[in-house]
């Protein structure tokens, strides 16, 4: 993958994005004032459930999509890149409908057990019908851009925030003021996810009949060597993603309790968590948008350069998007320095969620970076260290939210995300340095 395209993906990814996460910042300032912060915190805490199910079932396969595909599409060799695009959407899909099925019987037990709220049951039952979708996009939209055409990748993420925020404002309308709740977000949400992954569909066959290209390839003589190859990148690949996002997600079941030790009151350990989760964090990965999508095209192009065992490449890359990260880090955690308080106060009517913000704006350049040094290590086949880094920088999250917040508040917090941060970009920086790219 060349530069050009590269800077050209970014750039599209990146203007897609940030009206995304413009139109996201909407609908959360729509729905803070729609159903309020503990209703707010309510819909937050279904989430890292349902980004566990997302990481066991389709983050690691769409991964390996984009990286296989991009190097069979640079091989000229499409129809294995056809193949490795349909075996990933098989799976994919076939674990998130099991998936589904298995949260919605267990739904009130998970509810009661795991996240401490009998309210989130219905939550649950509402938001596994968008599971299977979700897989099926990720995978069609992960297919382009390992093509190189991220521009369908952008509109899919765009199309379904329009849709998500249309539902949840025409359904306000529709039922009786006083039932508006979390469960009704969560609707919107599916609704959204469906129509996003109805339009990824249309857009595949659309793209496939207009490029109908021929391969050399006869993939019928050759199932079992790319079925080998796909299963030794998504294999570790999943599991690694499982293991970060176990442990996410025992650090977000974790951290209301923690809050409710130190506020003594349930509603404002849910508020604050509600405002962490649902504004504050949001707000300090609104940038993060640029990086992200840098970080996007960085994987294939990583990949395809230590294929081809050109180290200095890599390097580049590495030291070029290092100063960029931490350039816009910086940036951010200025601008909201100086006037987090003012937009939380006039966006959410919260001068808590200004507050923590001010506090934890400091993170942006390690946030920032730490996706790309992911995307770096995981293109030199060095994903169980960037697995490793990650589960130490939430492993010291946890033992900050267990040991401290109850006796400190968000102030713990605060300190212990910057720690794990700082830490975990160090820890990431030496494996990149010391690590060799090998020739495949």
């Amino acid at each position: 993958m060349s530069k050009k395209t590269i800077i050209k993906g970014t750039l599209i990814l990146t203007v897609t994005g940030l009206i995304t996460k413009i139109l996201g910042f909407y609908n959360r300032i729509f729905l803070t004032r729609l159903i309020g912060v503990i209703e707010l915190g309510k819909y937050q805490l279904i989430f890292p459930l349902y980004m566990f199910v997302f990481a066991c079932c389709s983050q690691g396969i769409s991964t390996t999509l984009t990286k296989q595909v991009s190097y069979y599409h640079g091989k000229k060799e499409i129809k294995k890149a056809d193949y490795i695009f349909r075996l990933s959407v098989i799976i994919a899909v076939s674990l998130s409908t099991l998936s589904a099925i298995l949260i919605y019987i267990n739904s009130n037990l998970i509810s009661y057990k795991l996240l401490k709220n009998s309210d989130c049951a219905k939550l649950l039952q509402v938001i596994c019908i968008a599971i299977p979708f979700v897989a099926l996009k990720s995978c069609i939209n992960f297919y382009f851009i390992g093509i190189g055409k991220p521009g369908a990748h952008g509109f899919s993420h765009l199309f379904e925030q329009i849709i998500r925020i249309s539902a949840a404002y025409v359904l306000s309308l529709i039922v009786i003021s006083q039932n508006v709740n979390s469960t009704l977000a969560v609707i919107a949400v599916v609704i959204g996810e469906i129509s996003a992954a109805l339009a990824a569909v249309f857009i595949y066959f659309n793209y496939k009949s207009m490029n109908k290209r021929n391969s050399l390839f006869n993939i019928k003589n050759d199932k079992t060597k790319v079925i080998k190859y796909f299963a030794k990148d998504a294999v570790p690949i999943t599991i690694n993603n499982i293991c970060f996002t176990l442990f996410s997600t025992l650090e977000a079941v974790i951290m209301p309790a923690m809050l409710f030790k130190f506020y003594q009151n349930s509603d404002k350990a849910l508020e604050m968590f509600g405002i962490i989760t649902g504004i504050v964090i949001p707000f300090i990965l609104f940038p993060a948008t640029i990086s992200t999508s840098l970080s996007t095209m960085l994987l294939p192009a990583v990949s395809y350069a230590n294929a081809k065992n050109d180290k200095s490449k890599i390097n580049k890359a590495l030291k070029e998007c290092i100063f960029f990260c931490m350039l816009l880090g910086l940036i951010a955690s200025l601008c909201f320095y100086l006037f987090g308080e003012t937009i939380c106060s006039f966006a959410f009517k919260s001068k808590e969620a200004g507050k923590l913000l001010k506090k934890l704006c400091l993170l942006c350049p390690l946030i920032y970076t730490s996706s790309n040094l992911t995307s770096v290590l995981n293109g030199i086949d060095k994903a169980l260290f960037a697995l490793t880094a990650n589960i130490i920088a939430i492993t010291i999250r946890i033992a900050f939210n267990l040991f401290l917040v109850p006796r400190y508040g968000l102030n713990a917090y605060a300190l212990g995300m910057f720690v794990s941060y700082m830490i975990l970009n160090l820890i990431m920086l030496t494996g990149i340095s010391f690590g060799s790219t090998k020739k495949q």
